[in-house]
């Protein structure tokens, strides 16, 4: 890619297990950064650690996140002509 080139990029979101119950909103965060929660884990959370990157999977090692690659500016384009989606499948109750 070259500085200033607009290319359009599909992100996977890995599977979870969440229900959202009926009237209940989901949202979706985009950023330039891992998720970072300050807060530690909580009781029967221990054996995950830190809640930094993708649950008990970080970001932070050099082999495969070169500072070269990774760390520059990245900027989201979206609206008329460049319509950001998610795909989401719904499970209809049993």
């Amino acid at each position: 890619m070259k500085r200033g080139e607009v290319v359009e990029c599909d992100v996977e979101v890995w599977p979870t297990c969440i229900v959202v119950p009926a009237g209940y909103r989901l949202a979706l965060s985009v950023r330039g950064k891992d998720y970072a929660y300050p807060g530690g884990a909580g009781a029967g959370l221990k054996t995950l650690g830190t809640f930094t990157g993708v649950g008990p999977f970080k970001h932070d090692d050099p082999r495969d996140r070169p500072a070269a690659v990774f760390g520059g500016d990245v900027t989201l384009h979206a609206g008329p002509g460049r319509n950001a989606y998610v795909m989401l499948p719904v499970i209809p109750g049993k």
